[in-house]
């Protein structure tokens, strides 16, 4: 988790920073939707070629690639399948930060008309504004 502040001479700084700040985010969530199709494909790939192995007779090992820590899973040489569902988690974390910035953003608006010399100055948490302090 990381925290900064941030001050802005007018509301409208601070939207835009939070506009831009969203594109950021919607990029990357396009780039990752990319790779989530790359890593679907060699999947079931994957799935198939196990299929006709097992078809065969030759049994599947249970080799073991992920190593837990505490708060962290290591895999090494992970699978197709691993892969993707590292890279989904990782998705579906960008898409709940664009909603929060999206739901922030729109609670701010309601602010718009003060524009009159005010400074703001904006706590964020994991780049989404948790707390907004307005100095007239």
């Amino acid at each position: 988790m990381s925290t900064t502040v941030k001050e802005f001479a007018s509301l409208s700084e601070l939207m835009k920073s939070i506009d831009d700040t969203l594109s950021e985010y919607r990029k990357r969530l396009g780039e990752m939707l990319r790779k989530i199709e790359e890593l679907r494909v060699k999947s079931e790939q994957e799935k198939k070629l196990k299929s006709i192995l097992s078809k065969l007779g030759v049994q599947e090992t249970a080799a073991s690639n992920e190593i837990e820590l505490r708060n962290i899973k290591i895999v090494v040489n992970p699978s197709p399948t691993q892969e993707l569902t590292a890279v989904e988690a990782a998705v579906e974390a960008i898409n709940n930060k664009i909603t929060m910035l999206t739901a922030v953003r729109k609670e701010l608006e309601v602010l718009s008309g003060i524009e009159a010399g005010a400074k703001i100055v904006v706590v964020y948490v994991d780049d989404v504004p948790k707390t907004v302090v307005l100095k007239l």
